[in-house]
C-alpha cells in the first residue's frame, strides 16, 4: 500500500500532506493530554512489530500491498496514538526507499490517519455489540480481526480512487487492487488476533478496550494481591 514518488499528481499529494499534517498535530495534543508512561515500552514494540510487518510487501502496481497494523495500534492504545506510531514507522521506511517521501502524506493518510480511526470506530462498535453475548476478552479478539480485515479492504479501496487521478489506472485495475487486498486483509486479521491474544492473556490492562473494564480491574486485583500472598506463604 506504499505509493513510490513520481505516481500520482503534485496537487494531490499536497492536499493529503495538508490533511495529514493536521492529523498529526491533532494526534500529538490528543496524546499529550492524556499520556500514560507505562504504555511506552509496549509502542516501542508495537511500532517494531509493524515496521517489520510492513516490510513484506507484495507488489500491486503501481504500488503494493502490506500487512498495515493500524486497527491493531488503535484497539492496543488508542487511535491517536495508533496514528502517531504509523507514521513513524512510514517515515523510517520512506527514508529506506520503501514508499516516497512526496507520497509521504498520503500514504500516512491511508494506513494511519484513515485506517486508525476508522479501525477503531468499527472494532469498537463490534466490541460493545459482542459484550452482550460474550466475555470481553472474546470480544476484543474478534472485533479487533474483524475491523483489520474490513479497514486493510476500505484502505485499499481508498487507495483506488487516489489512484485513479494517474493516467491509464480506471476502474479495472480500482477492482484489482482492492480484491489483491482481500487476500492481504485475511492476513491482517490474523495477525492482529495472535498479537492482541498474547496481551489480552499477559497485560490486558494496556489494551484500550479493556482498561476500564472488569478485566482490566481484575487483572489490577490479581497483581496487588500477588505479593500480599507471597509474604502469607
Amino acid at each position: 500500500m506504499h505509493v513510490p514518488d513520481g505516481v500520482l499528481p503534485l496537487w494531490l499529494l499536497a492536499i493529503m500532506y495538508g490533511i495529514s499534517g493536521l492529523m498529526l498535530y491533532i494526534s500529538v495534543r490528543k496524546i499529550n493530554k492524556k499520556f500514560d508512561d507505562r504504555i511506552v515500552p509496549y509502542m516501542g514494540v508495537l511500532a517494531a512489530v509493524i515496521f517489520a510487518a510492513q516490510l513484506v510487501n507484495f507488489p500491486v502496481p503501481p504500488s503494493s500491498g502490506n500487512l498495515v497494523g493500524s486497527t491493531l495500534l488503535a484497539v492496543m492504545l488508542g487511535p491517536w496514538a495508533g496514528m502517531l506510531i504509523i507514521g513513524m514507522v512510514l517515515f523510517i521506511q520512506a527514508l529506506m526507499g520503501d514508499g516516497g517521501l512526496l507520497t509521504f502524506g498520503l500514504n500516512f493518510f491511508n494506513m494511519g490517519v484513515f485506517s486508525s480511526l476508522v479501525g477503531w470506530a468499527f472494532a469498537l462498535v463490534l466490541f460493545k455489540g459482542l459484550k452482550r453475548v460474550t466475555d470481553e476478552k472474546k470480544s476484543v479478539l474478534v472485533a479487533a480481526a474483524i475491523a483489520s480485515f474490513f479497514v486493510t479492504v476500505l484502505a485499499a479501496f481508498v487507495l483506488g480512487l487516489e489512484l485513479l487521478t494517474v493516467p491509464g489506472f480506471g476502474v479495472t485495475a480500482l477492482s484489482a487492487i482492492t480484491v489483491v487486498h482481500v487476500f492481504i486483509g485475511i492476513g491482517e486479521g490474523v495477525l492482529t488476533f495472535v498479537i492482541l491474544l498474547y496481551f489480552v492473556k499477559a497485560k490486558p490492562q494496556v489494551i484500550s478496550f479493556l482498561k476500564e473494564s472488569e478485566v482490566s480491574e481484575m487483572a489490577k486485583v490479581s497483581m496487588a494481591a500477588s505479593p500480599t500472598q507471597q509474604i502469607e506463604s
